[in-house]
């Protein structure tokens, strides 16, 4: 259909489709933009990378500064362990040695208090000694009985030996000489515990403390216990 215009005036050209709102952006601008955020990216990785590598080297530094550390209390807790161990070595040494002092030296110190006080008294003899129980068992023989009763007074004031005890004693006239014998038991005391003990603990006679009673005669009189014995012994 053809149209013809009347008024003369040419008609604005009509568009076919909707409008670009200008040109299109040249492609080398496009490039440059894609290039510059490529830039950016990769810098911030860098950025990124380097901060977190300084971070890693720090703490693998300090790891091995830890192992290092590490290593060196181990060697001090195995010398610990060693001298803990050399230590106990050494207690139980001491003690062992402590032990066999104080066997060593209980027995001398008993023997030496002992013959001190035989020493002391004459005509009395000493069998044998043992432990019975807690105490300590005498077995001997005497000439006498005043020698008998001097050595049970001489046991009372040693102050080594107490609560003595006269379990035995009787006539033995099965050889040509008339002996006596006896069996008497005694607690032994050390000499530290001696030494807060007075001496002559034995009780007081006639003839003052810790000495036996005399008789008229001048002769030291006999133990109740030891006339009871010889008694039932005739």
């Amino acid at each position: 259909m053809i149209k013809i215009n009347l008024l003369g005036v040419a008609q604005a050209p009509t568009s076919k489709g909707p409008s670009l709102g200008g040109p299109p952006a040249p492609i080398v601008t496009q490039i440059v933009v894609f290039v510059g955020a490529v830039i950016i990216c990769f810098g911030v990785v860098g950025v990124l990378y380097k901060v977190w590598s300084n971070q890693a080297d720090q703490l693998a530094t300090q790891m091995t500064r830890e192992k290092t550390r590490h290593a060196a209390l181990a060697a001090v807790q195995a010398q610990n362990l060693q001298y803990q161990q050399h230590l106990k070595d050494l207690e139980t040494r001491i003690n062992v040695i402590q032990q066999l002092q104080a066997s060593r030296v209980g027995p001398v110190e008993l023997m030496s208090s002992l013959g001190i006080v035989v020493n002391q008294t004459s005509d009395v003899y000493l069998y044998t000694m043992s432990m019975v129980g807690t105490r300590y068992q005498l077995k001997g023989q005497s000439g006498t009985v005043d020698s008998m009763a001097n050595f049970l007074a001489s046991l009372k004031r040693s102050g080594a030996f107490d609560d003595v005890k006269l379990e035995q004693f009787y006539e033995d006239d099965q050889q040509t000489r008339l002996t006596y014998k006896f069996t008497l038991s005694c607690n032994f005391v050390s000499a530290a515990a001696a030494a807060i003990q007075p001496a002559g603990s034995a009780p007081a006679g006639p003839g003052g403390p810790g000495k036996p009673a005399s008789s008229p005669g001048g002769m030291t009189s006999v133990p109740g216990q030891v006339q009871q014995t010889l008694k039932r012994g005739s």
